[in-house]
């Protein structure tokens, strides 16, 4: 777990007594929820509404020559974003590793390239919460999400 390193913003206002900020704050738990809208019925998932993959080679050698490696077209985005979800839990467990055996100037930066990941895979997997059926185990977990 990361330690937040920024202090919370001054709350904008006048809030001039300890009544004020008690009101101030029970209008602002009231106000934002964190419960999710509730999502009309005829409304599509946006996950649904994405297109499908297209084929697209990895890292191509050369413009002329045929990849060995190949994004497959036809795949949908919940699918595509699960197997995100899955490499860059692979690139966090590895990163963990790789970071014990470097200099700590070296670590530092390694540490900022691997918060990057953490983040990249938190919102893969917050896109695709709402996106899996209740009986489906998350990504991540060691079990397939299919």
């Amino acid at each position: 777990m990361s330690k937040k390193i920024t202090p919370d913003p001054p709350i904008t206002g006048k809030i001039r007594s300890t009544a004020d900020k008690d009101l101030y704050l029970r209008k602002l738990s009231d106000t934002s929820s964190n419960e999710a809208e509730p999502v009309p019925t005829d409304t599509p998932r946006l996950l649904d509404t994405l297109a499908f993959t297209c084929s697209k080679p990895v890292t191509p050698e050369a413009p002329y020559k045929p990849t060995l490696f190949a994004i497959q077209p036809g795949i949908n985005a919940q699918d595509a974003l699960t197997y995100v979800s899955n490499l860059l839990e692979t690139a966090e467990l590895n990163g963990d590793e790789i970071s014990l055996h470097t200099n700590p100037v070296e670590r530092a930066l390694f540490w900022g390239m691997l918060h990057s990941v953490e983040v990249a895979r938190a919102v893969v997997d917050a896109l695709l919460e709402d996106a899996r059926p209740s009986n489906q185990p998350s990504p991540g977990n060691g079990q397939p999400a299919n």
